[in-house]
């Protein structure tokens, strides 16, 4: 190799190049089940046509419930030739973010044995013997038999079904995660997720948690891809299944049951590949307005633009890389409401009345009860707020739960009409709130969903039921209903514009803080009455903004207008997540660090053991052939069968006092990208357990 520091090139593993039938029809299935609505699409992946799309609202309680109803709207004589079914889902976010999943313990080797518990807060958590330095050489060595002790001793008193092993300079040296995790599933044949598996990141706490949370998350997401085959085998449809990863690319459903703590912000990334997909654009902000959130991101180079710091979930830092996006709640359906004289728009999602109104009937009814004597809830606007019967209760209730179920079987109630007709002392004695959190109770109540259809821009559900209750909640508000209408309009707008205005600043910034900067909130404010008499303040974008979601088109032209931006709503904007998530590519990367060593030349960091070469040219040939194995590997388990490894090489290199250079090291990356394939054959089981490897 004649190539010296900092020279890039690409290789193919071997003469075998993956050539595809550009005649042959690729279908496929994309499934979105957002925090709101599931989306499904039939897309002919091949010649970039929409065959069919469906949305359902989504059962939390049950995601295959709503998938099954989504799948029900679509064409089913398209799905003989189905070839992939492409999942999005915001489980894992969520998950995270409650807590849920199953009671993983922690085994960690801090640096020289020095650990605090404040430094990792999770609770089983135990330090065992086993130490390295920061280039990976063996300080020591690993007492597996510790580490058999304590496993079985968290299984046997503390209720642990899976492990999480973590140790400092692990992704330079992984093999002390390797014994470890080997020691642990030997002893009590429970899953083991490993640091270095997920992040090859020097932060071991850091690749602790995120370890911690992929132990966590595999049982819910192995449930997930077994309800969604068993749906999709129901609707005759016999494809293998990918997922969509926080970075927008695909994942295997075996690679997803092994690491579905990759799956964190799918949703979102596969809206932003959506917009790529069907904008062609290259370099846009995409905002991404659904029934619950408000997401903004964004695309340079036709990429996905990605967090550097990894994703932050429930609070804490993973090392997952996902897209770099900022969410609020602010969607559709975000209920308005009114609190000390000012109105509030989200973040609580809530059923738009309009919606109500055309799936109840007995609307009608339950707004003119309020009517009779409106001035009783001018102080509460909330008990307007209708109720509606949304699943199947259980025998167990309070004898007063049990009434409020009786009357709701019969049409909607607004909470102040239940409260009358129990008797109730005030909306927590009815026990609402639990019924709500079950999914046995839907609340309604205005939205800019019905703002929507009062002025007439959206008009596909009862217009008449959401104008009732809009004029009604204005009328104790002192307000013409136009008037109060578009005062709202302008508030949802503007919070659309700043969010903008935020995703543009960047994470380099701290861009919440535009809300306490008294010279930032003088600069918006001028920029939003049009200037004052002396000036005017002015933001232009550079880049158009892509609109995405069912409402957004009804939203985001005049929120844009502020920012002087050119806004792009492409057809099918509504089901960009789906289309996103079936259009998108298998990626694999991986890398490796060549280290100077002065005694012995060079030494190749992140692979189990000690590899020194008394060369950089012997050392970079070691380290590509390593990469190129590995990622094509990877790439076979996530779903691909392509084999073109691009590398893309970063060097280290000093400025000494006089003038020369110093080499002091090289980072190789390496990249492998392709489609996913047709079905890779069954998930291979384990002699020791027979389990599927997302389960070891």
């Amino acid at each position: 190799m004649n190539e010296g520091p900092g020279t890039d090139r690409n290789i193919v593993r071997n003469d075998k190049a993956v050539v595809r039938d550009k005649g042959d029809s690729r279908i496929g299935i994309g499934i979105d089940a957002g925090g709101t609505y599931t989306d499904a699409v039939v897309y002919d992946i091949s010649g970039r046509r929409l065959l069919g799309k469906n949305k359902s609202l989504t059962t939390k309680w049950d995601y295959s419930e709503g998938i099954r109803e989504a799948l029900a709207g679509l064409d089913g004589s398209h799905f003989p030739g189905v070839r992939i079914v492409a999942l999005s889902t915001t489980l894992a976010t969520n998950a995270i973010v409650e807590g849920e999943g199953q009671k993983v313990g922690m085994l960690i080797m801090p640096p020289y044995g020095l650990f605090e518990p404040e430094d990792i807060p999770h609770s089983p958590v135990a330090v065992i013997r086993g130490q390295l330095e920061i280039n990976g050489e063996e300080i020591e060595p690993v007492d597996t038999s510790e580490a058999r002790r304590i496993a079985r001793r968290m299984v046997e008193r503390e209720g642990v079904r899976a492990f999480a092993v973590s140790g400092y300079a692990g992704s330079v040296n992984p093999a002390h995660e390797f014994a470890v995790k080997a020691a642990i599933r030997d002893e009590t044949g429970c899953g083991v997720t490993c640091g270095h598996d997920l992040s090859d990141l020097l932060n071991f706490k850091t690749r602790a948690y995120t370890a911690m949370f992929n132990a966590r998350l595999i049982p819910r997401l192995v449930r997930l891809l077994e309800d969604l085959k068993f749906v999709l085998a129901g609707a005759g449809i016999e494809a293998p299944i990918v997922v969509v990863k926080g970075d927008g690319t695909l994942m295997s459903a075996e690679a997803a049951a092994e690491r579905p703590v990759e799956t964190i912000l799918s949703g979102p990334a596969a809206s932003v590949s959506g917009a790529r997909h069907l904008t062609g654009l290259e370099d846009a902000l995409v905002l991404d307005m659904g029934g619950t959130t408000t997401d903004t991101a964004a695309l340079e180079e036709g990429a996905v633009c990605i967090s550097e710091a990894g994703s932050s979930v429930g609070g804490h830092r993973t090392h997952v890389k996902a897209l770099a996006i900022r969410t609020v709640g602010l969607g559709g359906d975000s209920l308005i409401q009114r609190r000390l004289s000012e109105f509030t728009i989200g973040p609580r999602r809530v059923t738009p009345v309009s919606w109500t109104g055309l799936c109840h009937p007995g609307t009608k009814e339950a707004l003119a009860y309020v009517e009779q004597e409106p001035e009783r809830y001018a102080a509460a606007l909330n008990m307007l707020n209708l109720l509606t019967l949304s699943g199947s209760p259980p025998d167990n209730l309070a004898t007063r739960t049990q009434e409020v179920v009786s009357l709701l079987r019969t049409r909607p109630f607004t909470v102040a009409e239940l409260i009358d007709r129990t008797e109730a002392a005030y909306e927590g004695a009815l026990e609402i709130g639990r019924l709500e959190a079950k999914g046995i109770i839907a609340r309604s109540g205005p939205t800019p969903m019905d703002l929507l259809h009062f002025t007439g821009r959206f008009a596909q559900w009862d217009r008449a039921a959401a104008e009732r209750y809009l004029r009604l909640m204005a009328g104790l508000t002192g307000q013409a209903a136009e008037e109060m209408v578009e005062q709202l309009l302008t508030k949802l707008t503007q919070r659309m514009t700043l969010e903008l205005v935020k995703r543009q600043l960047g994470e380099d910034s701290n861009p919440d803080a535009i809300h306490t900067c008294p010279v930032c909130k003088e600069w918006m404010a001028n920029l939003f009455s049009g200037g004052s008499r002396h000036y005017a303040a002015e933001i232009r974008l550079k880049r158009p903004v892509v609109g995405i979601g069912a409402p957004v088109g009804r939203f985001l032209p005049r929120a844009a207008a502020y920012l002087h931006a050119d806004v792009v709503v492409p057809d099918h904007a509504d089901v960009a997540n789906a289309i996103g998530a079936v259009t998108s590519q298998v990626v694999v990367t991986r890398r490796l660090r060549i280290a100077v060593d002065p005694v012995h030349g060079f030494n190749v960091l992140g692979l189990a053991g000690t590899h020194r070469f008394p060369s950089l040219e012997a050392a970079d040939d070691f380290a590509r052939d390593e990469l190129a194995r590995v990622v094509t590997e990877e790439a076979r388990k996530a779903g691909t069968s392509a084999e073109e490894v691009a590398f893309i090489i970063e060097d280290r290199i000093l400025t000494e006092d006089d003038g020369s250079k110093v080499f002091k090291g090289r980072t190789v990356r390496a990249r492998l990208a392709g489609a996913p394939d047709a079905p890779p054959g069954s998930a291979q089981k384990t002699e020791e357990t027979g389990l599927h490897p997302g389960l070891q």
